[in-house]
């Protein structure tokens, strides 16, 4: 009997759980320690060089480069995967007028591993396409989705300095001219390349 007892004890004394349990002197809880990078929300604000286009039946599509950009917060959601909110732009001016892009959506990043650092972009919200003088305005709002690619070089500090390509393309809008509809099919396309800064 005292040899069975000796042999429970010893068990639970090397157990990895009760190792990992027990309390060193001046340690904190369990539920104080923090939390490992990879479960951080990180926030995201990329620039970059952009063409920017109205898209419909009639449009020629022409892109026009300007500078772009895009900001977005990310928190994980499952392993490999990130879930987050963008918001993308686009300026361009000349001629006597200005263009821009704007779009917003809830994004999905897949990593190759959840250890990889690079990843593929996508999701689906709203864009909006502008073009307008001192006489006129063009807009086309659309449904809108975006893919894009991305790699992560780590620095110090929780952050990460991040090369990207991205495009957004909506379709199916309302297209109008100082608020008179033009038709129901327009859309917009936005192409960017960039470097964006990550913050954990």
């Amino acid at each position: 009997m005292r040899l069975a007892t000796v042999v429970v004890a010893a068990c639970v004394l090397v157990s990895p759980e009760a190792t990992l349990n027990a309390q060193q002197p001046g340690s904190r809880p369990a539920a104080a320690q923090p939390q490992p990078a990879s479960r951080r929300t990180s926030y995201t604000l990329g620039i970059s060089k952009g063409a920017g286009a109205l898209t419909c039946t009639f449009c020629n599509d022409e892109g026009k480069d300007g500078i772009a950009g895009m900001v977005g917060i990310e928190t994980p959601f499952r392993r490999a995967i990130k879930l987050g909110f963008e918001a993308d732009w686009w300026l361009h001016s000349g001629g006597g007028s200005s263009r821009s892009v704007f779009a917003a959506m809830p994004v999905f990043h897949l990593y190759l591993s959840p250890a990889s650092r690079a990843f593929f972009k996508a999701g689906l919200g709203i864009g909006r396409f502008t073009a307008s003088s001192d006489e006129e305005e063009l807009r086309a709002t659309a449904l809108s989705g975006v893919v894009g690619v991305g790699y992560e070089f780590r620095l110090a500090n929780r952050s990460a300095l991040v090369p990207y390509l991205s495009w957004v393309r909506g379709t199916g809008g309302d297209m109008r001219l100082n608020g008179a509809l033009v038709t129901p099919y327009g859309g917009l396309s936005l192409l960017q390349y960039g470097v964006a800064l990550s913050k954990r």
